[in-house]
């Protein structure tokens, strides 16, 4: 449940999980975890699609062709995907407050160094390495669950997700903007340059946010997490006292490092194959379209690059309630159903604003009911469960990159077939039964 209150949280003393959010709490170690991993994945996105809104000067700039721009697109999902099955397991062994830092501070060298590209190849280079920002989704997702009891999970990691993928939309109202500031007192071709070194700034920000002002678990450090305070509610080491503050002999569950067979347990999975699929089917399409938005509004519609950037942002910024919708309805009708509940809920410029805007609120409802489900597939290997089906949403994101690529000339024949695509997935739920759970 979602309590607009600064009250902090109940807490289940079995879990030491929070059972509530209360949205305006900030207090350690729930709900400043949940602030902090949307915060963090939300100036992921600044640096991980902040090229997206400014191809149209890039393009004319570096001359690309609208098969680069493609290739470009391909790049930074394919790596992305690559960075999210390690983050899984890195997430484990570290936990997720380390791993979110890490990845922020590091994705933030190859998107300063987007500005010292000279050619097609440089660029998509560039971008493939920028790609591991896409990966902070996991540590995302896994930082909310480690928080959050069964009963509202759902609408944790579907709020942190969706305000964390809500910065896809900022990053075209920002990008353009930024690029207009640079560009009143610096050539064109090096404004756009300089423009990147701004997510840049905000990774390496955003991965010390997620270092000092965070915590991994309900225990406070991940090297803490076998161990449970006495009453219930989380209790921080004082140094001045000398009373013991952990009562280490309660039962629990212990997230082992995982091995390539315990990985490959997980990913024979047929539940988890299946949400992989379905995942594809609705982040996937929503980070393709991120990619192309900008382009397909510029060509289609003869805006200027900062207009494209304000109604392209549309679909990203719907995820302020969108995600945390689907989320909400999968906590809902758990409480009914249970996980087979969760299972179910998954030629004008004005008329085509107004069909984006329809396509974002559902896809991104699917997103947020996905992760509903997530938790329930293999408790004890949560991380690497948490980063297959975040690869599967890049997989689908490249897929259906290629699909806009190919159709270059033709991007409405593109967003048809997604569409086909899309419907022919939405019957799986049908096919999935998760043991144990009604």
């Amino acid at each position: 449940m979602v309590n607009l209150i600064a009250r902090r949280p109940p807490v289940d003393p079995s879990s030491m999980k929070a059972t509530d959010i209360n949205l305006f709490n900030f207090t350690r170690p729930h709900m400043r975890a949940l602030h902090v991993s949307w915060i963090c994945f939300h100036i992921a996105f600044t640096g991980w699609f902040a090229v997206a809104p400014l191809f149209p000067t890039i393009k004319n700039d570096l001359k690309l062709t609208d098969a680069e721009i493609g290739d470009c697109n391909i790049a930074v999902l394919s790596s992305s995907i690559i960075f999210r099955i390690l983050a899984g397991p890195l997430c484990e062994r570290f936990g997720p407050r380390r791993v979110m830092a890490g990845f922020l501070i590091l994705g933030a060298i190859p998107t300063a160094c987007v500005g010292f590209v000279q050619s097609a190849n440089s660029l998509i280079a560039a971008r493939f390495f920028v790609g591991i920002l896409g990966a902070t989704f996991v540590s995302c997702q896994f930082w909310s669950t480690q928080m959050f009891s069964p009963n509202t999970v759902g609408g944790a990691n579907a709020l942190a997700a969706g305000w964390g993928n809500m910065g896809g939309g900022i990053t075209y109202l920002l990008m353009p903007l930024v690029f207009d500031i640079f560009n009143k007192f610096l050539p064109v071709n090096t404004a756009w340059r300089v423009s990147m070194l701004v997510p840049a700034f905000l990774c390496i920000i955003g991965g010390l946010i997620a270092y000092f002002l965070g915590d991994d678990c309900p225990e406070g450090d991940w090297s803490r997490r076998n161990l449970y305070p006495n009453d219930g509610y989380v209790q921080f080491e004082d140094k001045d006292s000398k009373q013991p503050k952990i009562k280490q002999d309660m039962e629990m569950q212990i997230h082992r490092i995982p091995t390539v067979i315990h990985y490959l347990l997980v990913f024979i999975n047929p539940n988890v194959v299946l949400m992989m699929v379905m995942y594809a089917c609705c982040f996937g399409v929503e980070v393709a379209v991120d990619n192309v938005i900008s382009i397909f509004l510029t060509s289609k519609f003869e805006m200027t690059q900062t207009t494209a950037g304000l109604f392209g942002s549309i679909f990203g910024l719907l995820n302020i309630f969108s995600r945390l919708s689907g989320g909400l309805i999968s906590d809902l009708v758990n409480r009914k159903m249970g996980v087979r509940g969760r299972l179910f809920m998954s030629e004008s410029i004005v008329s085509a604003i107004v069909l984006m805007a329809c396509f974002s609120l559902f896809t991104q409802a699917c997103c947020g009911t996905s992760f509903g489900i997530v938790p329930y597939l293999d408790p004890a290997a949560t991380g690497i469960v948490t980063g297959l089906v975040g690869a599967g949403g890049n997989v689908g994101g490249l897929i259906f990159a290629a699909v806009f690529k190919a159709y270059a000339g033709d991007l409405q024949t593109g967003f048809m077939i997604v569409g086909l695509s899309v419907l022919t997935v939405s019957f799986i739920p049908f096919l999935m039964s998760i043991h144990g759970r009604t």
